[in-house]
């Protein structure tokens, strides 16, 4: 996502004596974008439907929403790279936590896994039916730098395509283990749902638990193209959490974007320890940077809900009253 530094630029800027040099850059962009589009002018689902039908890659993303739709068109979706595929990996436990979880297994038929890299790809078809190969080609560990910098801004393009194509998603970053479905706390009038960390002031790290819904319509579709013109004209400036973007009230209410704060009590994760963990609905294993630690913490939280389900007697559950982890990812 766009970063708020950025966003702020931007917008003290058309309140300054350069308008008139914004105005002519954004209508110089704007006359390229139309100039490379071959197709007339219609509506937004149109339009992106009948570009990517002409590409084989993105007639493969056609295909793929396609069958992972949920009747309402909601898709859930992660990216993985291949650092976090092969037996025993953080993808293998991800799928696994949807098995395990409170009526979870279901949204399984409706994820759809993005993989960056080859072999990344290969093992996510012997897995799971919901496959797609991000391009360019990804690398064999997670992405650090400047590589980071264009990895976001990929993520950033993909999420803008399924808007585009009219799919509400749910993206989950591939850390996130699922134990309860948070779908139904999230309101289809508002265009993003998401938990955050409101009492830390503007301009803190804000995360995002790595969880967020966007409803697919006119408004979140113009909002990432101004997400995504603020990274043209500020391509040095590294993207931050969506938090950080929805906490801005000016920038929200100048796109007429509607926000609904998920209480984070329920979305935990390795950085954020939550007092209530037999209510958790998701945690991630965030604030943990070696993939070795990450699956071995990852491993502790999965055993520590079964035991806890495990207590279950007359359809009513016991008590989680701690994770064991974060254990390695703190040392």
């Amino acid at each position: 996502m766009g970063s708020p530094m950025s966003l702020r630029r931007l917008r003290d800027m058309k309140q300054s004596r350069y308008l008139p040099l914004i105005a002519f850059s954004a209508l110089v962009l704007l006359c390229i974008l139309l100039k490379n589009s071959s197709q007339p002018i219609a509506t937004t689902h149109d339009v992106s439907l009948l570009n990517f039908q002409t590409n084989p890659e993105s007639a493969e993303l056609v295909e793929v929403l396609r069958r992972a739709s949920m009747a309402d068109r909601t898709i859930i979706l992660t990216i993985v790279e291949e650092a976090w595929t092969g037996p025993g990996s953080v993808l293998d436990l991800f799928l696994e936590s949807f098995r395990i979880g409170q009526e979870t297994k279901w949204l399984l038929n409706h994820l759809i896994i993005v993989t960056v890299g080859r072999q990344a790809f290969q093992y996510c078809k012997s897995l799971h039916p919901h496959c797609f190969q991000l391009t360019p080609i990804g690398v064999s560990k997670p992405p650090t730098g400047e590589q980071l910098h264009k990895h976001s801004r990929d993520r950033h393009d993909l999420l803008h395509k399924v808007l585009q194509l009219g799919y509400n998603l749910v993206f989950t970053e591939v850390d996130v283990m699922w134990f309860r479905n948070p779908i139904p706390h999230f309101n289809p009038q508002d265009e993003v749902t998401i938990p955050c960390d409101l009492e830390l002031k503007y301009g803190s790290n804000k995360q995002d638990r790595g969880l967020f819904y966007v409803k697919s319509n006119d408004i979140s579709v113009e909002f990432f193209n101004y997400l995504k013109l603020v990274g043209v004209l500020y391509p040095n400036t590294p993207f931050e959490s969506l938090c950080e973007i929805a906490t801005d009230q000016e920038i929200m209410e100048m796109h007429g974007m509607r926000i609904k704060f998920l209480d984070k009590a329920y979305f935990g994760g390795f950085c954020q320890p939550l007092k209530n963990n037999s209510e958790v609905y998701t945690m991630q294993a965030n604030c943990c940077e070696k993939i070795e630690s990450k699956v071995h913490d990852l491993k502790l939280v999965l055993d520590d809900w079964n035991n806890f389900t495990g207590q279950s007697s007359n359809n009513s559950l016991g008590t989680l009253s701690s994770w064991r982890a974060p254990d390695k990812c703190i040392q």
